[in-house]
């Protein structure tokens, strides 16, 4: 969330205070302008006090060197030795005595010494009287800094200049905020007192003529863009008092046209930016995109290439800063300068957040981080005439004219509030009188009608939308901490779990209970192992979509199959353990032309290597294709899906071991053994088995197969040898079984498969176990013998086998 400094002091010129600072900070924090914490400047102040110049004089053995008697009260009286040359007798300036720390002024104004009394051309000089610098209230080292006369001799400098800082963290939806003044209104309303506006002088728009011209030619990304043009600007140092406010609110102090800009951001919330006039090429200033290529050197010093979408500040010949983010070395204010094109302008906020990331998370400016909160349009001419005022009162300026250029204004925003509705959204009643008056503290205009508040937005809130809005406005000036805790009333709502999640949960079980272990990967994988899952290299499914700023190549594609995230995970598992049975489930992503990408919900499962070893109750055995086909089958019963139509062969899988499932139109999914060059591929055994199924696909169709009761009568086996071509796939011996049964074969096992002289040369044998049971009696021998003749005719007239 964005941080804001608020001296406390800055906040007093705008509204009345008459709380202490603990109490102000608790009730903006209760009003939800949330104080992370209150910060006292001068707390480091320590040995540093209020002193006057009792005598002053030449040093005997240097010309440019100053004895300074300084009394600190109580009689205390030291002498330094001193190069400043604004001080005379009887000056009130900040007196460090030995063992304080100051900053270090010769510096950069961040290192801190501690000062000891040392010898100056053979003089004692015993601590330091300070400038603005060292005292980090500035940048001015140039003289000591003069106090207020008034102000009490040997008072600690802490207790008279310091000053209390809130450091209060925003909501992004609160840009009106961002400002001490925006701060200000919320104090006024919390508070129940009224707000100062700044000092502000109307402007004069138009009469430039070609002095200065304006243009938008993105107004979506530049919805207002004035400017004011100022001759007669004398650079040069901005008053201390507003120096000292920069440095307390974390900026700082350069030059008076800078340091005014600044501060009118500070102020009201609106970054402004200062041109050299003279050097503007036609006299013009234009907010449009980058071009193709085009070159910018910021303040920074760094050469950018500014990419395609970048808003930019032009003039008629090339581009002159980036947008509400960083300003060009071209358009800097020179110390020679003294013709002034100020601009101020708003920014389409997402525009400008994206281009400070873009170029780089070091531009992050103060402006930036404002812009991209969407500041509201109506910010910008008060912003203007606020900074041109300043100019003019400090720096000497004229003004010559100014120009607003603002296409399409936008109505403040007009929302109708039940009030029955305050009661509903808060839980507690709010009289309607008590929620007008705290929209009108926060500059609402409202009026009631038909039982309903019509509250129109103040014209810098561009948060205000829906009657929640209000609702919410309602409540924190009231005080959320007045609102009571109760315990809620009435039934609670049934719990309702959505159908896809709970099926999730059910598959997980299932699969738990079946003896396999859950696994839980990434969704970026690499690319290439794509090209992995088939033996030629062939995709087995859409190109994969790419991450465009990817941590590494091995995470650089979000996966449209399960498949390669099981096989590396078994890969890795099975250089320590004999065998591996796991399965995941987690959503696939597969691209769709120009939408975001389909999120398909999959379980995926694997088994490879041994599935038990071998103890003296029996040898060890390997993971089957019938292990595979018990688990899908036994999902398959406990969801009650209806029988699907089956279609050998799959990509990347065994052509003869594997096959494809569908109920209707709906693809449900694979299962099989992996092609063994795959396997190899990955360094898996030969027989690895997976099992890939569309979870919306099963529950599409979970609970529309037909539930059966238990048997209530006995069931008979019978066992055959079929003989059939080579080529002839068990599954279709199967369903023809199945097939001519006619309902009393409930069950047909696979018992051997035998290649040999006694088939001869192009054929094989399948033993297989019948199991005949009928729902409505006991079958006889006849029953049984007839339903075989049947079996044994279709499979020697449609497929051409004989039985053994």
């Amino acid at each position: 969330m964005p941080l804001i400094k608020v001296p406390v002091e800055w906040l007093r010129e705008y509204v009345d205070i008459d709380v202490p600072v603990s109490e102000l900070a608790r009730l903006l924090h209760m009003s939800g302008t949330e104080v992370d914490k209150v910060e006292r400047a001068g707390d480091a102040w320590d040995r540093i006090w209020v002193g006057r110049i009792a005598a002053l004089e030449r040093h005997p053995d240097a010309d440019k060197l100053f004895l300074a008697t300084v009394e600190y009260g109580a009689g205390r009286t030291r002498t330094v030795v001193t190069g400043a040359t604004n001080l005379a007798v009887g000056a009130v300036v900040p007196y460090a005595e030995t063992g304080a720390k100051v900053r270090d002024g010769h510096g950069d104004g961040i290192a801190v010494l501690t000062l000891e009394p040392r010898k100056m051309r053979g003089i004692l000089s015993e601590g330091m009287v300070l400038s603005a610098k060292e005292l980090g209230l500035g940048a001015d080292h140039e003289g000591i800094l003069l106090l207020d006369p008034a102000l009490p001799v040997g008072a600690s400098l802490g207790d008279v200049l310091g000053e209390s800082i809130l450091h209060i963290e925003l909501q992004p939806n609160r840009p009106d905020c961002m400002g001490v003044l925006g701060i200000a209104r919320e104090v006024a309303a919390v508070t129940g007192t009224t707000v100062r506006e700044p000092a502000v002088d109307p402007l004069r728009y138009g009469g430039l003529g070609d002095a200065l011209t304006v243009r938008i030619d993105d107004p979506a990304a530049c919805p207002r863009f004035a400017a004011a043009l100022l001759t007669g600007v004398r650079s040069g140092p901005s008053p201390q008092w507003m120096q000292r406010r920069l440095v307390a609110a974390g900026m700082r102090p350069i030059d008076v046209i800078v340091d005014i800009t600044n501060y009118v951001m500070l102020e009201l919330g609106q970054p402004l930016h200062g041109y050299d006039a003279d050097r503007l090429a036609g006299r013009t200033l234009v907010a449009r995109q980058a071009a193709p290529g085009e070159r910018l050197r910021t303040l920074d010093g760094v050469d950018r290439v500014l990419p395609t979408g970048t808003l930019v500040i032009a003039d008629d010949r090339h581009a002159l800063g980036i947008a509400g983010i960083l300003g060009g070395e071209d358009s800097q204010i020179r110390a020679d300068t003294t013709t002034v094109a100020l601009e101020c302008a708003s920014f389409e906020g997402r525009g400008i957040g994206r281009s400070a990331v873009t170029l780089g998370l070091g531009l992050q400016s103060a402006a930036s981080r404002r812009f991209a909160l969407t500041l509201s349009p109506e910010l910008v001419p008060l912003a203007l005439a606020r900074a041109v005022r300043l100019l003019r009162e400090h720096a000497g300026a004229t003004v010559s004219g100014a120009i607003d250029v603002h296409p399409s204004p936008r109505p403040a925003a007009t929302v109708r509030l039940p009030v029955g509705d305050i009661a509903r959204v808060l839980g507690v009643d709010v009289a309607p009188e008590q929620a007008e008056e705290a929209l009108r503290r926060l500059g609402f205009g409202v009026t009631v009608s038909d039982d309903a508040i019509v509250a129109v937005a103040p014209p810098l809130r561009t948060d205000i939308a829906i009657p929640e809005d209000l609702i919410e406005e309602i409540a924190r000036i009231t005080g959320y901490d007045r609102i009571p805790t109760r315990i809620p009333e009435g039934p609670l709502p049934i719990h309702e779990r959505h159908p896809l999640l709970e099926l999730r949960e059910r598959v997980r079980d299932l699969l738990v209970g079946f003896g396999l272990t859950e696994t839980v990967s990434y969704s970026l994988i690499d690319p290439a192992w794509l090209t992995q899952l088939t033996s030629d290299g062939a995709p087995i499914a859409p190109a994969p979509l790419r991450v465009q700023n990817p941590t590494s190549v091995a995470q650089s594609a979000p996966r449209p199959t399960l498949r390669p995230s099981l096989l590396d995970t078994a890969r890795h598992n099975l250089r320590h353990e004999p065998g591996i049975a796991i399965f995941e489930i987690a959503p696939i992503y597969l691209p769709r032309l120009g939408d975001l990408p389909e999120e398909r919900w999959t379980v995926a499962v694997l088994l490879a290597g041994k599935a038990e070893t071998a103890t003296w109750l029996g040898p060890e055995r390997a993971y089957e294709l019938s292990d595979a086909e018990a688990i899908l089958d036994g999902t398959g019963r406990a969801l009650r899906l209806p029988r699907p139509e089956r279609s050998p062969g799959a990509p990347g899988f065994h052509p003869g071991r594997s096959e494809e499932r569908k109920i209707g139109e709906r693809h449900l999914g694979v299962w099989g053994q992996l092609d063994p060059r795959v396997a190899e591929r990955w360094d898996l055994p030969a027989e690895t088995f997976v099992i890939e199924l569309d979870l919306a696909a099963l529950l599409e169709h979970a609970g529309r197969g037909a539930a059966t009761a238990p048997p209530r009568y006995p069931a008979a086996l019978r066992d055959l040898a079929i003989v059939v071509e080579e080529a002839r796939a068990y599954d279709e011996v199967r369903q023809a079984i199945v097939d001519s049964g006619k309902g009393l074969v409930t069950s047909v096992t696979l018992l051997d498969l035998y290649r040999g002289p006694q088939v001869g040369d192009g054929h094989k044998s399948f033993a297989v176990r019948l199991v005949f049971r009928s729902p409505d009696a006991t079958l006889t021998d006849a029953d049984v013998e007839r339903s075989l003749k049947r079996i044994t005719g279709k499979l020697l007239h449609q497929l051409g086998a004989t039985i053994r």
